[in-house]
């Protein structure tokens, strides 16, 4: 029931989110990241949860991996649009995405999210992997809500979800890519301080985010945002948060943008990237899940080639990032298979060659 508080804790990036109502398949984790949740809350644990009818609660709650708790994003999703007192709360934001006027469309992407996560649980089953056939029933059972609302068939979900799945893919792509995780250590400052942060990059325009947190910021996570990365380290150097960072740790940023992914790796390597991982979930079996575990294998014997090497480290963490976010079972599976098959067999001389393609 809703009164057990679910051990796991999700925690997503900060980023800015622009809000535009269209027809793409929904992002579970950017849609939830809508909402004004409260500090040391998180998906199980908010006023949302807390305001949904015991009925709608346990409908939703047995996707994840604690049956009884809403503990995932698609569960909050579904929550959200389907019980009535928590629909009436939501912020504008999250109504452009599944707006309440609309249920057809809402219906379309909440169903194609549920049916994403069937074709993986299908897969993983038949693989021996570790999901089980009552979670494909719970799955299935929560789709056949949607559907009997009346307002769209399962042909129809399943034939949204194949329509989107390219542009889906390669949004969350090109947001991994664009991100890199890494310690600041600043040097000089008194005392040595050392940030846990994440750089972002936005494709479109160029802006770099840094965000930051940890001991030396009482655990309160700073941001600073500039339109260039000269504007970037001109802000750490003499902005309001100036007294966070010394030289060393400027140069440690600007060090870390260098490495950013999609800035290093060539444009047909992430078009390629997203060509597979689009085949794979089109039609997940042995074959194109083959190919998906051995870009991974590719990327993380680069990253140990000569010693290692950094950039390849960062690829291969954005490359698990998407996996991960995408199914985490999916991602531990790739994860796990590499570790027996350490060889990209499946990868053509020249497919490697593009995929390991620097700029």
């Amino acid at each position: 029931m809703k009164k057990i508080i679910a051990v796991a804790v999700f925690l997503f990036a900060v980023m800015v989110i622009d809000v535009v109502a269209d027809s793409s398949l929904l992002n579970v984790n950017r849609y939830f990241r809508l909402f004004p949740i409260g500090r040391n809350q998180d998906v199980t644990d908010n006023d949302y949860v807390w305001t949904s009818a015991d009925e709608d609660y346990g409908r939703f709650s047995g996707l994840g991996e604690h049956i009884d708790v809403i503990d995932t994003p698609l569960e909050f999703a579904l929550l959200s649009y389907y019980s009535p007192p928590v629909i009436n709360i939501r912020p504008v934001q999250a109504d452009a995405i599944l707006p309440a006027n609309n249920p057809k469309l809402a219906d379309l992407k909440l169903g194609a999210a549920v049916f994403k996560e069937i074709q993986i649980l299908r897969f993983l089953n038949a693989s021996g992997g570790s999901a089980n056939t009552a979670a494909v029933d719970r799955h299935e059972g929560v789709l056949k809500f949607i559907t009997d609302r009346g307002n769209v068939t399962r042909a129809e979900v399943e034939e949204f979800y194949r329509n989107g799945i390219r542009a889906f893919i390669a949004e969350i792509v090109d947001e991994e890519f664009n991100r890199i995780s890494f310690l600041l250590n600043n040097a000089t400052t008194n005392p040595i301080r050392g940030h846990n942060s994440v750089m972002t990059r936005n494709p479109q325009n160029g802006h770099y985010t840094l965000s930051y947190g940890g001991a030396y910021t009482n655990n309160e996570t700073r941001i600073i945002t500039a339109n260039a990365l000269e504007a970037l380290s001109s802000e750490m150097r003499n902005g309001r948060h100036r007294a966070d960072f010394d030289q060393t740790g400027i140069n440690a940023v600007r060090a870390q943008a260098a490495l950013i992914p999609a800035v290093r790796l060539s444009g047909q390597a992430i078009d390629d990237i997203k060509t597979i991982l689009t085949a794979f979930y089109t039609n997940p079996n042995t074959s194109t899940y083959n190919i998906v575990r051995d870009v991974f294998i590719l990327f993380n014997n680069m990253s140990i080639r000569d010693g290692g090497q950094p950039v390849f480290r960062a690829i291969n963490s954005s490359y698990a990032r998407v996996l991960h976010g995408f199914n985490y079972e999916l991602g531990e599976k790739v994860i796990g298979d590499s570790l027996t098959i350490n060889v990209a067999r499946n990868l053509t001389q020249d497919e490697q060659r593009r995929l390991v393609e620097l700029r």
